[in-house]
């Protein structure tokens, strides 16, 4: 829920406003309002100290997680500007070193040939060439008609040594290369050094990242606490000739009687008032325990508008069993719900709700693998069907003679997958009696692993996951559209909320009279009456209360185009959800492909078991990232677009930031 908020506005004498506004950030509750949007150039600098002391803690916690603060005199800032300076001057380094390791390229194949000596030669009127060429071009008759020599071969590739006199030249179906100015040598040492200093750096970044973050995050504290403190100056309106202050901000109602009792300790002049439609509210969420997980979530979207309600308990337990839907392996959840559990007990305060969210998932990912009959890529359906002495006994209670006796046929024989039990039953009896006593069929049914016997009936196979999904899709839908009713009667009044709930009855009604009838449950024929008293209400509100703000004409009309425009988004939501479905079983079927490839390795004698076991993790490794990666991401996308379009999310609230320290 979004906490109520009210504004206050305070008057105070120029002389006596720094001190108030000291006393109002040690109390921490007012959101100011910004009522200056330029801001000077100092703040400006200040916001980009921050900034670069935000980056260098990030920099720096990545490097090492165990802290050994210890006491300097150094500030945070001189702790940036010093890892500002080092990171310039590893740029240097490796810059140079590319034009390094250009250079040794080149003076390798060569050796380390004196620089001095050339110059002797040069002074003599000889002068030393450099030639490469491929063995292949290579003529032995060269070094016969010129002064040459094969110095080198590396990788087809011949090196060649000229030795030209004056201006003689030396013509040879070879590249000439022009070699570093300086020595082989000496390009390896500089090369060693910019190494040794690279090294040097990273174990001063190291040693900051273990002293120094604690001083850098004082810095960032005191310098936001002073920044925060310009800017509520700066938010601050002049009155009288600057002799008056005007200060104005938000707080949440139950924090109202802390706040006035220091405004009455202060003598300070102020008035407060509720919000009105016009007041840009900053937002502060309060939900239950388990809500709050999910709120994280709803950030990635948008905070919701003041007016509206907050979504957050709402499509939290939707998220949930999406999650474990499109996972669909109760083997994974149980992996989930384990690790978030042990590493919960070590874990950060702030990392310990996300730890708490990570085990409600795992256990709905159980769940919903338990239902779909998935077990780290096992599928507990297709665990053989037999109906023995036992199961016809059973059956014997319910079943009519004739059918048992038809039946006959099939007794002992093993049937591997429920597919072939079924399509032996409907062959054997015909597929109406199958229908009519499908429950007993699989449930008497002896599974090739006895503790299944028990529940295996219960498990859903594919065509039944894929209309669970469906079921899910309508669900959320008409729970949000009746979401959209509360929210427009919570800001505008009843009427408003009236085409949104004739929205619900009429997709309620639809779904009762006509799936009911369908299936058997009721007899539309005799209930006619009702439905169509219910059908033409729902229709009244669509139409004709669409917008109770405007004529009854233009509601009309926008009753009329909101049935076209909702008819067919709902189809087309309502399709989205198949996604549930289709990202579940392909984890359960790359699941299984993983163990039937490992279990081929078991063949092999006595160490068969170890690529087994190494498949197995890795196969498995991919599929639970995959799997996550989705189930993540596409319940995300069916909560922002299908829930929060049809619950009417409007959103774009800004979060309560309080002048604190």
């Amino acid at each position: 829920m979004i906490i109520p908020m009210l504004k206050y506005s305070f008057l105070i004498y120029h002389k006596e406003y720094v001190p108030f506004l000291e006393k109002l950030q040690e109390l921490g509750v007012l959101h100011i309002i910004e009522k200056n949007k330029d801001i000077d150039d100092n703040i400006k600098f200040s916001l980009q100290q921050i900034s670069e002391l935000n980056k260098t803690l990030k920099f720096l916690a990545k490097r090492n997680q165990e802290e050994a603060p210890v006491k300097t005199e150094m500030d945070g800032l001189e702790i940036v500007e010093s890892i500002k300076n080092l990171t310039a001057e590893i740029n240097i380094i490796e810059q140079e070193r590319l034009s390094l390791n250009k250079d040794i390229q080149k003076a390798e194949p060569w050796g380390d040939f004196d620089t001095e000596l050339q110059e002797k030669f040069a002074k003599q009127l000889i002068y030393l060439r450099y030639f490469v060429c491929s063995e292949k071009k290579y003529n032995p008759e060269w070094e016969t008609k010129y002064p040459i020599q094969v110095v080198n071969t590396f990788e087809g590739h011949l090196y060649i040594l000229a030795l030209q006199h004056g201006a003689n030249p030396i013509d040879i179906d070879a590249e000439e290369v022009k070699l570093p100015e300086q020595r082989l040598t000496d390009l390896l040492a500089k090369d060693k050094a910019n190494n040794e200093r690279l090294e040097e750096i990273e174990k001063t970044f190291d040693e900051y990242a273990i002293k120094y973050q604690d001083i850098v995050k004082e810095t960032r504290q005191r310098l936001q606490e002073k920044t925060d403190f310009d800017l509520a100056i700066n938010h601050t309106e002049k009155q009288a000739e600057e002799k008056v202050m005007l200060l104005e901000g938000w707080i949440p109602t139950e924090q109202k009687a802390e706040l006035e009792k220091m405004l009455d300790e202060q003598n300070v002049y102020y008035v407060s008032s509720n919000p009105n439609s016009e007041d840009n509210v900053p937002i502060k969420l309060k939900n239950s325990k388990y809500s709050r997980l999910f709120e994280p979530i709803g950030d990635l979207f948008s905070l919701p508008d003041y007016k509206e309600l907050d979504l957050t308990p709402f499509f939290a337990p939707f998220f949930m069993l999406f999650f474990g839907f499109c996972v669909g392996d109760a083997g994974y959840g149980l992996l989930f719900l384990i690790g978030a559990s042990i590493f919960k007990r070590k874990a950060s305060k702030k990392m310990k709700p996300i730890l708490s969210l990570g085990q409600y998932l795992g256990i709905a990912t159980i769940v919903l693998g338990a239902v779909s009959g998935t077990f780290f890529g096992i599928n507990l359906i297709d665990t053989g069907y037999i109906l023995n002495d036992a199961a016809i006994a059973n059956l014997s209670r319910v079943l009519p003679s004739e059918l048992l006796v038809n039946i006959q046929s099939i007794v002992g024989e093993h049937f591997a997958t429920k597919d072939d039990y079924v399509k032996a039953l409907v062959s054997a009896i015909g597929e109406s009696n199958y229908t009519l006593y499908k429950t007993e069929f699989l449930k008497n049914a002896i599974s090739d692993f006895n503790f299944l016997n028990r529940f295996r009936y219960l498990l859903l196979d594919a065509n039944a996951m894929f209309n669970f999904a469906l079921v899910l899709g309508v669900v959320q839908i008409i729970f949000g559209i009746c979401v959209r009713a509360a929210n427009k009667i919570k800001q505008f009044g009843f009427l408003h909320g009236l085409s949104s709930i004739g929205w619900a009855m009429l997709f309620i009604t639809l779904i009762i009279f006509m799936g009911g009838n369908s299936m058997g449950y009721l007899n539309l024929e005799e209930l006619k009456l009702i439905f169509y008293v219910l059908m033409g209400l729902s229709l009244i509100f669509i139409v004709f209360f669409n917008n109770p703000s405007v004529s009854i004409f233009a509601s009309f009309g926008g009753g009329l185009y909101d049935i076209y425009g909702t008819a067919t988004g709902v189809f087309g939501d309502l399709l989205s959800y198949i996604r549930l479905f289709a990202l579940g079983i392909s984890s359960a079927i790359l699941g299984l492909v993983f163990n039937q490839i490992a279990a081929n390795f078991l063949s092999i004698k006595y160490i068969g078991w170890l690529p087994f076991v190494i498949l197995l993790l890795f196969g498995h490794g991919i599929n639970i990232f995959l799997a996550s990666l989705g189930a993540f991401i596409h319940p995300m996308r069916l909560t922002f677009v299908e829930f929060y379009k049809n619950a009417g999310f409007v959103g774009g609230g800004k979060r309560y930031k309080p002048f604190s320290k």
